[in-house]
């Protein structure tokens, strides 16, 4: 009976350890209609801001009346979210010659210039909303 109860225990403080938060993303700034949304989500500085392979969450989200919303569960602790604005619709961002974006781009925190995970990071320790830019050059 008493490593029953030791196991409820322990059962009970793993679940306390694994809460989520709801995480919001509203973008903002979307110049035109076509295409969607790409989003990537980083717990570390670990393939920020391109290795899709090692975000923990990615995914598309569909342009409606000029907005698009991102809903999502997360663990508590520390993240830094990408988007870009696939405007030709080809999974992939557009990038001239110099390697600079064709195609509208933001980050959390919305700072400009080369994307950091330093930068883009924030906490999520309770539901939160968070809004990005998109910036086009």
């Amino acid at each position: 009976m008493k490593r029953i109860i030791v196991g409820i225990a322990l059962l009970l403080g793993c679940f306390s350890f694994a809460q989520k938060a709801h995480l919001s993303i509203k973008i903002e700034g979307i110049e035109s209609e076509k295409g969607k949304i790409l989003y990537t989500v980083f717990s570390d500085r670990s393939g920020f801001p391109s290795d899709v392979d090692k975000a923990i969450e990615k995914g598309l989200v569909r342009i409606e009346n000029g907005e698009a919303d991102i809903d999502l569960d997360l663990p508590k602790g520390e993240y830094a979210v990408m988007v870009f604005h696939d405007e030709d619709d080809n999974d992939e961002l557009k990038t001239n010659w110099f390697g600079m974006p064709k195609e509208g781009v933001g980050n959390s925190n919305n700072h400009k210039g080369i994307p950091s995970f330093k930068k883009s990071v924030f906490k999520l320790s309770d539901d939160k909303t968070i809004k990005i830019n998109l910036f086009y050059m």
